[in-house]
């Protein structure tokens, strides 16, 4: 799997103009920064050859960064501000309110240019070339991706997608941390590439459910309500009250959306989560079987082998 150098995992906040260069944001072996800023950056790679980024940055002199971006699709969602860039030698800029989608088929030279007082808070999803290829070629509704990445570099602004968009809200808006905040930001990223796939191929305007949401929509905000509890989820029972749709009309919308049940998300999620807290070392299997939602740890230990193939002990 190809690398998204060179972004790296990084998180800083600067209260005071701070150095970008020495923030570790970029591979300073394959770019080079000018330029000092306030306020935050964060970047995590939330699962091979997918990454989530955001800021909130202020310069508090004009920004250069000189890079070679990677084969690669970006979306990006700019709250406020602007950012601007040169790939081989074109300019693009990304608005704010708007949805942007920067597809590479090879690796470009780009230059980042900024004035002085200027600033831009976004937030953003890098999918890798590869990665890319590898899920066209299981489900053909994400074809239309690979489409964006043209022949060199295409750069396109998107129609407006209010799924998107609280897709992004959420994201940049996390009220999770460690753990809990990796898994959020793997869920919604995911939902941000579903969805514009969906919207790409025409599949996300269904038939209106209720109120003119579409199928996507509903299963996108039940995942999402799902996901910001992961210890003690929502009922079906509980979830179709709230998103007023009958329990059978969102057990089958959520299953023909993402292909498996909302049981089996749950289940997914409660491990996924056990699994980092397991590795993390703090806790006792019988702690984190209860925190996770299991009344008895033999019956987590059970889940546990069937899911990973192993004991929890074994880790």
């Amino acid at each position: 799997m190809q690398s998204l150098t060179p972004y790296l995992d990084t998180t800083f906040s600067f209260d005071s103009p701070g150095s970008l260069a020495q923030a570790g944001v970029l591979d300073t072996r394959a770019a080079q920064v000018m330029g000092s800023a306030t306020g935050h950056y964060r970047a995590q790679t939330v699962r091979e050859g997918l990454q989530y980024f955001d800021c909130h940055l202020h310069f508090a002199e004009p920004l250069r960064i000189d890079k070679v971006l990677p084969e690669s699709l970006c979306i990006v969602q700019v709250f406020d501000g602007i950012w601007q860039h040169k790939v081989d030698g074109t300019l693009n800029q990304y608005d704010a309110g708007r949805l942007h989608v920067l597809g590479l088929s090879e690796s470009l030279e780009a230059q980042d240019q900024l004035p002085v007082h200027s600033h831009a808070r976004m937030a953003g999803v890098r999918i890798a070339g590869d990665a890319l290829r590898e899920l066209a070629q299981d489900d053909e509704q994400f074809k239309p991706l690979l489409a964006l990445m043209g022949n060199g570099m295409q750069f396109n602004q998107l129609p407006q997608s209010p799924s998107l968009s609280r897709l992004f809200q959420q994201l940049y808006r996390s009220p999770y941390h460690g753990s809990l905040r990796r898994l959020h930001y793997e869920s919604l990223s995911l939902g941000v590439v579903v969805e514009l796939a969906s919207h790409l191929s025409g599949l996300a305007p269904k038939p209106t459910l209720h109120e003119d949401r579409s199928r996507s929509d509903l299963a996108l905000e039940t995942r999402r309500l799902l996901d910001s509890s992961p210890t003690a989820p929502p009922t079906v029972a509980q979830l179709a009250r709230q998103l007023n749709v009958s329990e059978t009309t969102l057990r089958r919308t959520f299953n023909q959306q993402f292909g498996y049940s909302i049981l089996q998300h749950v289940r997914r999620q409660r491990l996924e989560l056990a699994r980092l807290l397991v590795l993390e070392r703090k806790w006792q299997i019988s702690q984190i079987a209860y925190h996770v939602g299991y009344a008895n740890p033999a019956n987590f230990c059970h889940a546990y082998k069937a899911y990973f193939g192993h004991t929890p002990g074994s880790e």
